[in-house]
């Protein structure tokens, strides 16, 4: 298990006939590949989204040839269908497909298929969790990834942030998850909205990446030393939040 390892978040360029962008790449796959050409991290993270699901077999054949994880958005052709992220080994292949737990007005208006499996994935990095898009606003979500092991959540976000408020509540809960959960956070988003970005948060909420308004890779150096005991689990009282799982409870 690697303790030191880097992270490669994208902001792509938008591909043609998506978002708002005004120069268009013509592929997913293409771009992808284009992208791990350069790549310098050993995880490299793609948002919400990105990729066709139909096209997961060639997913899995960059990670081969380039020896990289990689963790992708993918959605269904209708688009908007099955919003899952992807999880994918350059040793084992697709490892697991994270279904969105939790829908916008948006997704479900598109009739989104609802997901009910949160938990944390075994990886070279140790346990990992995923939190695609939304889900960062639903602290449950990260928690009982991180209570299943996970030293890392992975964002991977389909809108860009369509302003201020937006942009500083996001990079606040994103901070929050860190602090509550004592792990690393690192998210990015398409370089296709008005406030695109990628981040990462320590284990104390310290950021150790924001970019905003750029196209292209960000590295950031990941170090699990920084991952203390976690004194908020050991003071966890589960018998008294049993009201937030019963049905219809506020």
């Amino acid at each position: 298990m690697k303790d030191n390892f880097k992270v490669s978040l994208c902001c792509p360029i938008p591909r043609r006939g998506f978002g708002t962008g005004e120069r268009h790449c013509e592929d997913a796959i293409f771009q992808m590949e284009d992208y791990l050409s350069s790549c310098k991290g050993d995880i490299i993270v793609f948002p919400e989204g990105y990729i066709p699901s139909a096209r997961t077999s060639e997913v899995i054949r960059l990670a081969e040839k380039y020896g990289r994880w990689i963790i992708t958005g993918s959605e269904d052709d209708p688009p908007h269908k099955s919003l899952q992220t992807l999880v994918v080994s350059p040793k084992e292949g697709l490892i697991y497909s994270h279904r969105k737990t939790a829908l916008t007005k948006g997704d479900r208006d598109n009739g989104a298929i609802l997901g009910d499996t949160i938990k944390a994935i075994d990886s070279d990095f140790g346990k990992i969790g995923i939190v695609l898009c939304y889900e960062i606003h639903f602290p449950e979500v990260a928690r009982i990834e991180c209570i299943q092991g996970a030293r890392i959540l992975f964002n991977t976000i389909g809108t860009g942030m369509w302003h201020e408020q937006q942009f500083d509540e996001w990079t606040s809960i994103a901070k929050a998850r860190a602090i509550e959960n004592r792990c690393f956070v690192v998210g990015c988003t398409h370089f296709c909205d008005p406030i695109p970005m990628a981040f990462a948060y320590d284990p104390h909420g310290r950021t150790l990446l924001l970019k905003r308004n750029e196209e292209g890779l960000f590295d950031v150096n990941i170090d699990m030393a920084l991952i203390d005991e976690r004194d908020y689990f050991k003071d966890r009282n589960p018998k008294a939040y049993t009201k937030i799982s019963e049905e219809g409870s506020l």
